[in-house]
């Protein structure tokens, strides 16, 4: 089974708190919002996301009286286009960054003390913020982690006392793991797995608030070496090179002892491969420190909403610590606020590395023409073991050093 990395954000099955969305289109949200309800627009993230938030939406028009339309679209951006107008059609919206940094002018700017923020960890908050301001309000985020299966492991001889907090650990221990059929540990050829150990290095693509390029700072270069030194050495190999063709289902086939993944691996291991006993613990600090990537999602308000401040109300009540919980809970991601993931890390103590990792997390860089200069280096990295990390990366500062200026 080959996967794809699950789109971040938070979905409904179409149920409109009133009235059912049977008739889902364009045309329904826009008679919605003549007939005087709100309208929320999301994407599809599966059945339990959709069923709890529908939930919540109609916990909160019971208690105000406020009736929401809530609508799952395929294509956020598209309906954006055409809904953020003068006249709009859109009032709440969940977004992830790269949509957030095209539409950021178009928001409500939050205060740092209002309720829908003041509780959101400050990694996720500078996340949210675009050019000074706090476009949105952070809803949930997922973040990479290194998950290690316990069976291998034990079958090696290693205890949990030994679990890598340190890259020397890491290099260490996937040596001892890797035998006939087996790789140490396995990540795939992207800057959303590998850009991680740049920032455990010092560096990343860019500054944590996204305004700097630091893609061939001394940081960075050494977070990829550190991935070129794993792989030159036989210890870790990338997904696509491996005979289940991705690092998920890699490690879910059990020919890697080791895998940097995001929190939907838990339910991929879950649904798939049950059989699995598996661990998940903090990815280990480089020469820089601790560090990992988040890949957030937003609720946002638009400026020019008819409904404005009923659409911040629901904002504010869908942020709440208890829907947070619920709503993370449902989607397999972490609750964006501090009190929220301190409730949900009680239910989920066997993943609590995902939320340890939000405090020193880093956003993959979400600004208009980036993604092109990551596609770039995407294509670089399977050539890594043999090629020049700072060569490499020295192009990629380039790109964004024009796209930044």
């Amino acid at each position: 089974m080959m996967l794809t990395r699950r789109t971040l954000g938070l979905t409904t099955l179409g149920l409109a708190v009133s009235a059912t969305l049977a008739a889902c289109s364009s045309n329904s949200q826009d008679e919605a919002t003549e007939a005087g309800k709100m309208a929320l627009i999301v994407s599809d993230a599966g059945e339990t996301a959709s069923e709890e938030l529908s939930k919540a939406v109609e916990a909160f028009t019971k208690e105000t009286k406020v009736e929401v339309d809530v609508k799952t679209v395929s294509d956020i951006s598209q309906e954006l286009a055409r809904g953020i107008t003068a006249d709009p059609t859109v009032d709440v919206v969940v977004l992830n960054p790269a949509q957030l940094s095209s539409y950021a002018g178009s928001l409500h700017a939050w205060d740092q003390g209002s309720t829908a923020v003041k509780d959101a960890h400050p990694a996720l908050v500078t996340s949210a913020t675009r050019q000074g301001r706090i476009s949105a309000a952070p809803r949930d985020v997922s973040t990479l982690a290194l998950f290690i299966n316990t069976s291998l492991w034990s079958a090696a001889g290693l205890g949990e006392s030994v679990y890598p907090t340190t890259w020397e650990q890491l290099e260490q221990v996937a040596a001892s793991l890797t035998s006939d059929g087996v790789v140490g540990l396995t990540l795939d050829a992207s800057y959303s797995r590998v850009g991680a150990f740049m920032v455990q290095g010092g560096g990343g693509l860019t500054s944590a608030d996204g305004t700097q390029a630091t893609a061939s700072s001394e940081g960075s270069v050494a977070g990829l070496t550190e991935v070129k030194n794993l792989l030159s050495s036989g210890s870790a190999g990338w997904g696509a090179d491996l005979p289940a063709g991705s690092a998920a289902d890699a490690f879910g086939q059990g020919q890697a002892a080791m895998a940097v993944e995001t929190d939907a691996l838990v339910k991929t291991l879950a649904d798939v491969y049950s059989g699995v006993s598996y661990a998940v613990v903090e990815l280990p600090a480089g020469s820089g420190g601790k560090g990992t990537l988040q890949f957030p999602s937003f609720y946002a308000v638009v400026e020019a909403s008819k409904h404005k401040a009923d659409a911040i109300r629901l904002v504010e009540y869908l942020t709440g610590a208890e829907r947070q919980v619920a709503l993370a809970g449902a989607a397999g991601t972490v609750p964006a606020g501090r009190s929220a993931g301190e409730t949900w890390k009680g239910k989920h103590a066997d993943q609590a590395a995902f939320l340890a990792g939000v405090e020193y997390s880093q956003a993959v860089p979400s600004a208009p023409g980036v993604s092109d200069v990551i596609a770039n280096l995407d294509n670089e990295l399977p050539g890594l073991a043999a090629g020049d990390p700072a060569a490499i990366l020295a192009g990629a500062q380039v790109n964004l050093e024009a796209l930044l200026s």
